[in-house]
């Protein structure tokens, strides 16, 4: 009896994931640069060693950053004319 209610519960568990894949998939990104395959975002280290993102970053883009109207250290939400999706 229990194993059958396992049974049940796994499959609810499937179906929603699957829900939840497949509208995750149809929301768009927005183009910045934390979402741009061109971005590096900055982390530093904790006392105890654990890494943290901070608000900070560089374009790694070919195009000079005063002719593609960008900054050359962007901060996350900043977005500029090189921006590619990360795959």
């Amino acid at each position: 009896m229990l194993s059958n209610e396992v049974s049940k519960l796994e499959a609810e568990n499937q179906k929603l994931k699957e829900i939840i894949r497949i509208l995750c998939e149809d929301k768009p990104k927005p183009k910045d640069c934390r979402h741009c395959r061109n971005y590096i975002q900055y982390y530093c280290r904790d006392m105890h060693g654990n890494f943290h993102t901070i608000y900070a970053g560089h374009c790694i883009c070919r195009v000079p950053a005063r002719k593609r109207n960008g900054k050359r250290n962007p901060a996350p939400e900043e977005t500029c004319l090189c921006y590619e999706e990360k795959g």
